[in-house]
């Protein structure tokens, strides 16, 4: 490295001719950044040997200090989240990589993850910046953000309303389509959706819209089976008993793989044979997906991947903190394993 002043993010979008968002989005790992724009930012980035915040924290003359945020509910914790253990560990490992310090806490939600109280480690001015994972804020939290907590925040998997904040999301609406369509392509026209409400977290409501979407393009019907993915032994039972009502589904989605891995397990307790009966394709790739049998069909979210964007995303707006609000979105993708057949005719 040279001897002149550390680059910052507004340095290296000059030297690319971008803008700052862009270099954002690049580090993030989001493919809508033009391939030419790319080559260009990795290029200045070469050029001026640069690390996010390493500047920031020369400057300060110590390390900053990150909150990783976990919600608490439905007997979610730290350790215990399928989902978002791997994005934690992803976010805590960039924080090694670029010197900066990582303190977990917790925030407490609401039956559908809305944000009722503000950590306090975002408002006692000890943290310089905080990544919140599965909550969404209305303008009300979102405003009591702005005025009680100094630091900037990053949701990760989450959801501010008017999308006034940084965020890491998942490209649900095409994920689910391409499930569905999976199913339509096996040959499948009677499908139901499972785990999923008319009101519900907008990743899954954003499931929900896919699924629509796939089912009315083909002109088939949609069968709703209405009931929350946190409840799973509840949806596998009310799923079940909607499959033995409507014979001509042949095929369920479910919004996550726990509420497709659930309904297999009283699927087979009725005595459904899976997957001559009953195809199905889950959502996330949990370790278990690949651990029942038969082995299920899902949409793969790389997890660690949103963890490494959140931590580009959050360098970005201490970098250049009166930047425009700016979404990363991963997008998921489909692993064919043994759970989809074409429908039977016995």
């Amino acid at each position: 490295m040279g001897s002149g002043p550390l680059a910052k993010m507004p340095d290296i979008a000059a030297a690319a001719d971008v803008t700052s968002r862009d270099v954002g989005l690049m580090l993030a790992g989001d493919a809508r950044v033009p391939v030419e724009k790319r080559q260009r930012i990795i290029d200045a980035i070469h050029g001026a040997s640069y690390r996010p915040l390493e500047a920031m924290q020369a400057e300060l003359g110590r390390p900053l200090r990150l909150a990783l945020v976990f919600k608490t509910h439905h007997g979610d914790t730290p350790t215990g989240n399928r989902f978002y253990t791997p994005i934690a560990s992803a976010i805590a490992g960039s924080c090694v990589q670029h010197d900066t310090e990582v303190v977990e806490t917790t925030m407490v939600v609401d039956e559908l993850y809305e944000l009722l109280e503000i950590p306090r480690a975002l408002k006692d001015g000890s943290c310089d910046g905080a990544f919140l994972m599965g909550a969404q804020l209305n303008t009300a939290a979102v405003e009591r953000i702005g005025r009680e907590a100094p630091c900037p925040v990053v949701l990760v998997d989450g959801y501010s309303e008017g999308d006034t904040l940084d965020s890491v999301v998942i490209d649900n609406v095409t994920g689910a389509r391409t499930a569905v369509e999976h199913l339509i392509a096996a040959g499948h026209t009677g499908i139901a959706i499972i785990g999923s409400e008319p009101v519900c977290y907008p990743s899954i409501q954003e499931r929900r819209t896919g699924y629509t979407e796939a089912i009315q393009s083909h002109g088939l019907a949609t069968h709703y089976v209405d009931a929350s993915y946190v409840v799973v032994e509840a949806v596998a039972v009310l799923a079940v008993d909607y499959v033995q009502r409507h014979p001509n589904v042949t095929a369920v989605f479910g919004v996550t793989d726990l509420s497709a891995v659930g309904f297999m397990q009283v699927a087979r307790d009725q005595g459904f044979r899976l997957p001559h009966d009953i195809s199905l394709v889950g959502f996330d790739d949990l370790d278990v997906a690949s651990l029942v049998m038969p082995a299920l069909t899902t949409m793969a979210v790389d997890r660690a991947w949103m963890g490494r964007a959140a931590f580009a995303l959050l360098a970005h707006r201490l970098e250049v903190p009166d930047d425009d609000q700016i979404t990363a979105l991963v997008a998921p993708r489909l692993i064919e394993r043994d759970s989809v057949v074409g429908p039977c005719s016995d």
